[in-house]
């Protein structure tokens, strides 16, 4: 008699790698659970709706919170087209309602904020840099007003606008004076720098890391510090979607995506840290529209609809959890169009999402997708029980401290053909498999239920035989 015990699945997901040389801690699949509890699976919390919806139908194109730190006001921002798309406008959240506050805006055009001197500006390389002292009342105090950059951010005591979307200025960075009695200026004219802008590419994000400024194309990194830019690119990959680039100031790390895959820079080389879901990286289909947040150990990066060795995955979420080094799969009832991180109580991290259906939402709260299910699923590596010679499976026992009606499927010698078991009952639940010939054994536990399921490993017993496998 012989067991096989796995307790711990803290390496993630690995779809690089052959099934039968991934370690003990890692799995084919794992959908819709975290790991935050060290070597459990914990299904993931679901999200609900925020405030109310003000247009059916369009998407959200910007999600901000402007805190005025001079008055200690929080103001949440929201970015749609109106009814019909003609054009776009700024909403501000009016005591639990999203109110007009700007309308006119270029529709469907993706607007980006930053925020200095208890001022927000809004840029979307369409329109003319708008400001607001409280995020309701619009003008262009404080902004340039002859330029439409895309993007912005606020690095060493100057604001910092890129790309403006004409020939000649989209490998150009504008930089504001340093603050005067509480405002700022700007001069056009002089205060500007070209980033390499005969390499065919174009700025695609800027983003303070906390020690640099990062400046981004589709193909290239570079940093600035105020006076110059390092005259090469960092590295030979950048990425395509504002959204995707995103700060953990806890770790000293900023993370983008782009169709190689997600990288993580920390001062030196920036480090590509998704190999171990390249299927799942090469399947995104747009990588100008990926969407992405941090909070204190996870970057989370929507990427839309995907198809990985034949199963379609629908909203998909690709989640790295930053201790931890690995990876977990999501898949959201709605399609995700922009994340923000808007802590309504600090230091607490809350994270909000927009979607095409005009509404916004709250994510990681409450056991379901807004009233829909959440479908959790783990396939685990293919276990090798025993080699050259067959075994014979008797028991699979599972362990789940928490288990609601969590389904059990069994694979032997990669069939892909996975009988189910029971539904999970116990603590540990004991299944007698009746002397199954294998050698090799795969487990599968689903949950479609709306509560929280933590599954803590499974143990394997079998009967090594004198019979070899010919």
């Amino acid at each position: 008699m012989a067991n096989k015990l796995l307790l711990n699945f803290s390496g993630g997901v690995n779809t690089k790698a052959s099934p039968l040389i991934l370690r003990d801690n890692e799995a084919e699949l794992i959908l819709n659970y975290n790991l935050d509890k060290l070597g459990a699976l914990t299904k993931r919390c679901g999200y609900a709706t925020y405030l109310t919806q003000p247009v059916a139908a369009m998407t959200i194109n910007g999600l901000y919170q402007f805190n005025d730190m001079s008055t200690g006001t929080q103001e949440q921002l929201m970015v749609a087209n109106a009814a019909g798309g003609a054009t776009g406008i700024i909403y501000y959240n009016n005591a639990g309602t999203w109110t007009s506050a700007k309308a006119g805006e270029t529709a469907s055009s993706k607007s980006r904020f930053s925020s200095f001197i208890d001022y927000v500006f809004r840029v979307n390389g369409a329109d003319v840099v708008a400001s607001s002292a409280n995020g309701i009342a619009w003008g262009t105090t404080n902004a340039p007003i002859t330029i439409k950059p895309a993007f912005t951010t606020v690095y060493q005591d100057r604001v910092y606008m890129a790309n403006g979307r004409i020939a000649t200025q989209f490998s150009r960075i504008w930089y504001s004076s340093l603050p005067t009695a509480g405002a700022i200026t700007w001069t056009i004219a002089t205060d500007w720098v070209d980033v390499n802008p005969d390499d065919g590419d174009q700025i695609t994000a800027l983003e303070n890391n906390g020690n640099r400024l990062l400046i981004f194309k589709n193909r290239s990194l570079y940093r600035w510090s105020f006076g110059q830019v390092e005259p090469d690119r960092l590295i030979g990959a950048g990425t395509s979607s504002q959204e995707s680039v995103k700060t953990n100031f806890d770790v000293g790390i900023t993370f983008f995506a782009n169709p190689r895959g997600v990288y993580a820079y920390s001062g030196g080389r920036p480090k590509l840290i998704s190999r171990k879901i390249q299927n799942f990286i090469d399947a995104v289909s747009d990588w100008t529209n990926v969407f992405a947040e941090v909070d204190g150990d996870h970057y989370y990066l929507a990427v839309g609809n995907v198809t990985v060795d034949g199963r379609t995955y629908t909203n998909t979420m690709l989640v790295y959890h930053v201790s931890l080094d690995a990876w977990t799969i999501y898949t959201t009832a709605t399609p995700i169009k922009w994340m923000a991180n808007m802590p309504t109580t600090y230091p607490v991290d809350t994270i909000y999402f927009g979607s095409n259906d005009g509404r916004t939402y709250q994510f990681l709260t409450g056991t379901t997708d807004n009233t829909s299910t959440i479908n959790a699923e783990l396939t685990s590596k293919e276990i090798l029980l025993s080699f050259p010679n067959r075994t014979n499976a008797t028991w699979i026992d599972v362990f789940a401290s928490q288990r609601v009606s969590s389904n059990v499927f069994y694979d032997l010698d990669r069939a892909s053909s996975f009988a189910p078991l029971k539904t999970l009952t116990k603590r540990v639940t004991n299944f007698n498999v009746k002397k199954q010939e294998c050698n090799t054994i795969r487990l599968r536990v689903t949950d479609n239920s709306a509560a929280v399921s933590v599954i803590e490993g499974f143990n394997i017993e079998h009967e090594p035989m004198q019979k070899r496998d010919e």
